[in-house]
């Protein structure tokens, strides 16, 4: 196992604040070196345009030259959970007495951080993702796919993440990210994404990932059917850029297995993401808008459109996919609402 001087941190309660989460790493964008005290890569991101949230904001701060976040194929990962980057080994050395043991009882609040989990099944899940792209500007939303996740996770402060068996990066060199959502009753919704340069070292799988689509929420419905293949993270609560519109106070989180998400390293991620009943794809994307949908509001779908899409007779607004919570018609048909 491959223990990293990586830390997933929150506001410091010492400062009188409850905790927010991000990864810290020597690796990450957005370190702030010179403050052993920041709390900068762990603020929510939440109603922001897409510049402002992408890339945490980081995109021009990247870690020093050699910094790299090595991941082992078929091994795991620790990564370590604190408050800010005072309670890391970046900072002043803090670590938890018991950092692989859950509080027990169960505390949302403690020395190393807020898990916006009132109670221990509120635990939310988070996610890591790797972009096989060796340089950070060029990497897109679409770009990542989720490779491991951690049901049970953020709940203690090392915790550990299964790692699928990775193919080689470019140049020995990627864009990873962690990726969190707490649930809705942990608070206010909002998304966390922390960057970081990572590497796969001692691959030897040569097959490349498929291509990621945007989780949807499975609902038990047969005529939807389920997510498989390759996924991207979700991206919510902003204002530009997002690929999924849950409506506040239903959040998208990782530890919802109808999202499609495994617990662990993932599995599936070789194959194009898709719906498993979906009819046959049509393979060249379209731009289409949706009547009765204000210019101020227009929504533009630039994503590849099932023949049952091109096909349907009626096409709601809107406000009806609101209505139906989590926008199920909106995330078949396209990503990006602006």
């Amino acid at each position: 196992m491959t223990i990293l001087r990586t830390i997933i941190t929150s506001l410091p309660l010492l400062a009188g604040v409850n905790g927010h989460l991000s990864m810290w790493s020597t690796s990450m964008f957005g370190l702030d070196p010179t403050n052993i005290n920041s709390d900068n890569a762990s603020q929510p991101l939440q109603d922001y345009t897409f510049n402002q949230w992408w890339w945490h904001g980081a995109l021009d701060l990247p870690p020093a030259d050699g910094e790299v976040f090595e991941l082992k194929p078929n091994s795991t990962v620790d990564v370590m959970i604190s408050s800010n980057k005072g309670h890391t080994p970046l900072g002043h050395g803090w670590y938890d007495e018991n950092p692989r043991e859950a509080p027990n009882p169960w505390t949302n609040t403690n020395g190393w951080g807020n898990m916006h989990a009132p109670s221990r099944l509120d635990v939310a899940g988070s996610a890591l993702a790797i972009a096989y792209k060796s340089t950070s500007h060029t990497v897109m939303p679409a770009d990542f796919v989720v490779f491991s996740v951690k049901y049970d996770s953020p709940a203690r402060q090392l915790e550990t993440f299964a790692v699928p068996d990775l193919p080689a990066c470019p140049n020995n060199r990627c864009m990873c990210a962690w990726f969190w959502i707490h649930a809705s009753a942990g608070g206010t919704d909002q998304m966390y994404m922390t960057p970081f340069v990572c590497n796969v070292t001692g691959a030897t799988n040569t097959r490349k990932l498929g291509r990621p689509a945007a989780p949807w929420k499975c609902e038990n419905n047969a005529t939807e059917g389920c997510m498989t293949g390759a996924k991207q993270p979700m991206y919510w609560m902003n204002r530009e850029g997002m690929n999924m519109f849950e409506p506040g106070h239903y959040a998208p989180t990782y530890a919802e297995p109808l999202y499609g998400f495994a617990d662990g390293a993932q599995t599936d991620i070789w194959e194009d993401g898709r719906n498993a009943t979906q009819a046959e794809e049509v393979e060249k994307a379209d731009d289409f808008q949706v009547p009765a949908v204000p210019a101020s509001t227009l929504v533009t779908f630039r994503t590849a459109v099932s023949t049952v899409a091109r096909t349907a007779t009626t096409t709601p607004t809107v406000a009806s996919c609101n209505a139906r919570g989590s926008q199920q018609y909106a995330r078949r048909k396209g990503r990006t609402f602006f």
